[in-house]
């Protein structure tokens, strides 16, 4: 569990939830009834390297296209209200990071706008639905995926990786500010070596029925 940071935001009122991926770390841990400035509760927060992640390693290092498309094929017809909230997340990320932010009150400095990725979006969107529809929250997927596993299922090949989720908020605006009030979901975003992003966005019929997924790379 070395080398990992998980960061999860709970606001019980509203039904929102934020968590973001990647290899946990301690002193990023906080207690489930913590509250935050918008009334929520942290859990941990997360990012992971293909060096440090033993499962990347044991995958392939590329994915046949075919078996790309089959993958991902149940996420290539998508709402176009869902196509566009997740335009707008990406917007509002490179933002943000084209502003500096501070993190946990730590300075991050402008860093460079992330660019758009299809098989991020790929993984992105399928962890998405797959909360929505098994309604649960979680980085550890319905079949027992990690973030980590998906993104390499989707056929991406990274030096380092991120995932950021959360549930229940409404709109772009709201979970982007959402992760940016989380330290690790904010350093997710700040930090300037991840290049690459996808987003998923998915509105369900129970649980929080709002579910969005963010999945950064670095090739």
């Amino acid at each position: 569990m070395k080398n990992i940071t998980l960061s999860l935001l709970l606001v019980m009122g509203s039904l929102t939830v934020i968590g973001c991926g990647g290899p946990m770390e301690a002193e990023d841990e906080y207690a489930d009834d913590s509250a935050d400035e918008i009334g929520g509760a942290l859990g941990e927060a997360l990012e992971t390297t293909a060096a440090d992640d033993e499962n990347a390693k044991a995958l392939p290092q590329e994915a046949d296209t075919a078996d790309l498309v089959a993958w991902c094929d149940d996420i290539l017809t998508w709402d176009q209200a869902w196509v566009d909230y997740e335009a707008q997340v990406l917007t509002l990320v490179n933002q943000k990071r084209a502003a500096g932010a501070s993190c946990g009150g730590v300075a991050y400095p402008p860093a460079p706008p992330l660019v758009a990725e299809e098989r991020l979006r790929c993984a992105a969107r399928k962890h998405s639905k797959d909360m929505g529809v098994k309604n649960f929250f979680s980085h550890t997927g319905s079949n027992g995926s990690t973030p980590w596993a998906r993104i390499k299922s989707a056929g991406y090949t990274y030096k380092s990786a991120a995932e950021n989720i959360a549930a229940g908020y409404a709109t772009p605006t709201a979970v982007v500010n959402g992760w940016m009030t989380s330290t690790g979901h904010c350093k997710n975003i700040m930090n300037a070596s991840l290049k690459q992003i996808g987003v998923g966005y998915y509105q369900g019929t129970t649980g929080y029925k709002k579910y969005w997924t963010q999945d950064f790379g670095t090739p």
